[in-house]
């Protein structure tokens, strides 16, 4: 009787894992795991830096959809300021645009900004904030200006605006135009704004846009074939139902704009 019991339990313990077998599968079982989260994660992490590089890239090129279409649409009565100052071993940039149109929805007689801000731990941002001009009474009333601010960028190393100056042929970091009289003026802008814009881990973007002329554009009617210039020279033939423009020229070594 005793046999077939010890051959019967014998049986059974030959099927059944050991502990170190268990403990051997576990131990796989936590590596295949482990390995499968590494690359799950690596993938996602890749995935998010993809996604905010395209975030980036988006809010970028929309921005220099804005400004182009500020600058080429700037109203000739319009004020153009441009102030720069040092603060914390940095510039900071503020470009002011007076009596033009909201960017929001396109009311007149407002009050644009776009400035850098310092952050405390170092870098910078850039916000537009948008004004309606100042109304003499409301001054008087001392009643606050209702400002909308909004943050474009966070976290920027460089941001820089200039102005080209023809009379100079010189790029400036200041510039100040103002109206004296209550009545409208027509400015003399200057025909170039740029842009130099850097993000930690990218590099400098830099966007060139042209501000339309305050003065209208020179046309020249096509002189008839055989006459004479000022100057003496015979006159070039211009196709019939053609007439030439007289645009600001660029600066030396400028090929294009954004």
């Amino acid at each position: 009787m005793k046999a077939p019991r010890l051959k019967a339990l014998r049986s059974s313990r030959s099927k059944a894992f050991t502990l170190l077998e268990m403990i051997i599968v576990l131990g796989i079982t936590a590596l295949v795991i482990t390995a499968i989260y590494t690359i799950t994660q690596g993938t996602l992490t890749l995935a998010d830096d993809v996604h905010r590089a395209e975030a980036r890239d988006t809010r970028k090129h929309a921005f220099a959809t804005f400004c182009e279409s500020l600058f080429t649409a700037l109203p000739a009565t319009s004020t153009l300021n441009l102030k720069t100052t040092q603060s914390g071993g940095q510039y900071l940039h503020e470009l002011e645009l007076q009596n033009v149109p909201s960017p929001f929805d396109g009311t007149p007689n407002f009050i644009v900004k776009l400035y850098t801000q310092g952050l405390a731990g170092g870098g910078m941002r850039l916000l537009l904030s948008c004004q309606p001009m100042p109304n003499p009474n409301d001054v008087l009333k001392n009643k606050p200006a209702n400002v909308t601010t909004v943050v474009l960028f966070e976290e920027l190393l460089q941001c820089d605006w200039r102005l080209y100056v023809p009379a100079t042929q010189q790029w400036v970091t200041v510039w100040a135009e103002e109206n004296p009289t209550a009545a409208p003026m027509v400015f003399q802008h200057p025909p170039l704004v740029e842009l130099v814009l850097e993000q930690p881990g990218e590099e400098s973007l830099r966007q060139v846009f042209w501000i339309a002329p305050s003065q209208p554009l020179t046309l020249i009617q096509p002189a008839p074939v055989g006459n004479t210039l000022p100057n003496g020279q015979p006159a070039a033939q211009i196709p019939n139902g053609q007439i030439n423009v007289q645009a600001p020229a660029l600066p030396s070594g400028q090929t294009g704009l954004r």
